[in-house]
């Protein structure tokens, strides 16, 4: 199978799985409390999961980039703080920038 239909079939199955979701809610399902808080718990962790790869791992070997690092706690101190994700993304490319300008990778 080629990789544009596989791109393809995870899509429609991706609307699939969303458009079911919303059609039960829609005819009355009430969806637990406990299961409610675990989805919204489901978007930040997948998140965290491809940030942490990428920082972490360059063609599947370890990398350690000091720049990349520094520019990831002073976007998560940020947020924490302002709870502005665009400040955030702001502020650690141009700490990620300034590392780099000054020699380290």
């Amino acid at each position: 199978m080629s990789l544009a239909w596989q791109f393809l079939l995870a899509g429609i199955g991706t609307y699939l799985i969303r458009a079911s979701a919303i059609v039960l809610v829609g005819h009355g399902v009430a969806v637990p409390a406990r299961l409610e808080r675990t989805l919204r718990l489901i978007a930040p962790a997948v998140l965290a999961a491809i940030v942490a790869n990428g920082l972490l791992l360059e063609d599947g070997r370890f990398n350690l980039r000091v720049s990349w690092f520094a520019g990831t706690l002073v976007a998560i101190s940020i947020v924490r703080r302002f709870r502005s994700a665009a400040w955030a993304i702001a502020a650690a490319m141009l700490v990620v920038w300034a590392v780099q300008q000054a020699g380290v990778r």
